[in-house]
Parts: C-alpha cells; structure tokens; sequence
C-alpha cells in the first residue's frame, strides 16, 4: 500500500485497509511513520478509536495498555502480548506500507 506524506499531519493516526487486514498509521513529524495492527491484541479494541499517542507509545484506552511503537511490545497493562507492527518504507513523498 503506498500513501503519501502530504495526506498525514504530526500527531495524526489514520485507519486503513490492506489484503483485508485494518492497519492504523501514525505519524510523529519528519520520517516517523508507524504502521500496526487497529485491534488491541488484549481485547480486540479499535486502536483508531480509543487509542491515544503519547510520545512514542500508543495506549488502548480500553484497559490502558501501552504499547512502544519502536518494537511492539506491551510496556504495561492488562496484557503482556505485543502489537505487530509493519514495516514502513519512505520515499520522497511517498509511503509504502508492507503488509503480507
């Protein structure tokens, strides 16, 4: 899936649908894309919804998981299983997403 730069502003967080799978974006300014699973592995909430970015971890609102968005791991809350996380190439202005 390739998007561009210019459709994302800094803070932002966009769901999105690749091969049938929901894939959420953030953006944290410059190079600093992100690309994971939209559903908590704790639950199945939706991440575009109840989660919120702080720095660079996301936390499910839903039981207050926090999740790095460096490497996935659950850093604390009510589960200890990781988010996956999609690798993220840029381009120019353009952003490839590698979903498989």
């Amino acid at each position: 899936m390739r998007l561009k730069k210019s459709d994302f502003k800094v803070g932002e967080k966009k769901k999105i649908i690749v091969n049938g799978k929901d894939i959420l974006i953030i953006y944290l300014g410059g190079n600093n894309f992100y690309a994971l699973d939209n559903k908590c592995p704790h639950l199945g909430c939706d991440l575009s919804k109840v989660g919120v970015v702080i720095r660079e971890e996301l936390i499910c609102q839903c039981h207050f998981t926090h999740f790095s968005l460096k490497d996935g791991r659950a850093i604390k809350g009510a589960t200890k299983n990781p988010i996956k996380l999609y690798p993220v190439k840029i381009e120019g202005e353009e952003i490839e997403i590698e979903v498989k």
